[in-house]
């Protein structure tokens, strides 16, 4: 049990397009549901990959190896059932997909078992930048798959099941269009007020904890707190082959390293939906 106490039964989903500060709000949040500094090397209470081949197997008892990724995917609703019937407080999952039904119309991530969804949405401008860098791709390639409707991660990763995330515009109009009571967090809101906003996360959630609580839960997440902590022992979930995971921890980078035309094409894919969050042209 977390030092916050019992709580409902269910699941929070952090929701977010990748490399839009997803891991940054579960190391918070972790932080503050126990009290404590997160290690990086194991990253323990930060919550479960929605998408992990181990929790299917885990809690259904199968191997999905020999199983499509749409017959894989069809397991994901049974899978957060048992999970949540394993326990008696409220659990965090990571999610990268898009929200949406399963192909034989299930909700993948299923009302029942759902206490609420954290959207987590950052400017596409910075996300190709991010993206590029934990990818390995050149910029402009970054770009295009953000604007992929049908972007999708690999069927038969060796950690991971499918993920169906779409275009940036259509993976946040999904979250944003889901049938959850939801928090809906700016990444470049978390950096200007973090006190402010992830007081906001705490009491959506339920936590009864102190200003001093969340302010020590910031204070031990903070950007140049991780980026040490990194460069000292490593993270876990650093994909091979990258540089840093923590980079650089601001907004409007793209101001100074995106081309005007790069730009431009940025704004043409998603100007709608980036209007909607106040991302302006």
């Amino acid at each position: 049990m977390d030092s916050l106490g019992s709580s409902p039964s269910g699941i929070y989903w952090i929701a977010s397009y990748p490399k839009s500060g997803n891991t940054w709000v579960r190391l918070f949040t972790a932080a503050l549901r126990y009290q404590s500094e997160v290690d990086l090397t194991e990253m323990d209470g930060t919550g479960a990959m929605a998408s992990g081949r181990w929790l299917v197997e885990r809690h259904l008892d199968l191997d999905v190896a020999d199983l499509t990724a749409d017959e894989a995917a069809e397991l994901r609703p049974l899978a957060y059932r048992s999970l949540v019937a394993s326990t008696n407080t409220a659990r965090f999952c990571k999610v990268h997909d898009a929200w949406g039904q399963t192909k034989s119309g299930a909700d993948l991530f299923p009302t029942d078992v759902t206490l609420g969804c954290i959207h987590v949405v950052r400017d596409p401008r910075d996300v190709c930048l991010s993206l590029a860098a934990h990818s390995v791709m050149s910029i402009d390639a970054a770009i295009d798959q953000l604007a992929d409707e049908t972007a999708a991660t690999a069927a038969t990763a060796k950690r991971q099941l499918r993920e169906r995330r779409g275009s940036w515009s259509s993976h946040t109009a999904s979250w944003e269009a889901s049938p959850f009571r939801r928090l809906t967090l700016r990444y470049e809101d978390l950096i200007a007020d973090p006190l402010r906003h992830f007081t906001g996360l705490a009491t959506f959630c339920g936590f009864a904890v102190s200003e001093e609580a969340i302010a020590g839960a910031i204070a031990a997440t903070s950007f140049d707190k991780l980026a040490a902590d990194e460069a000292l022992n490593g993270f876990r979930e650093r994909p091979e082959g990258m540089g840093r995971f923590f980079r650089a921890g601001r907004a409007g980078q793209w101001r100074e390293m995106l081309t005007a035309e790069q730009i431009r094409r940025i704004e043409c894919d998603h100007g709608t939906m980036m209007a909607h969050f106040g991302y302006h042209r």
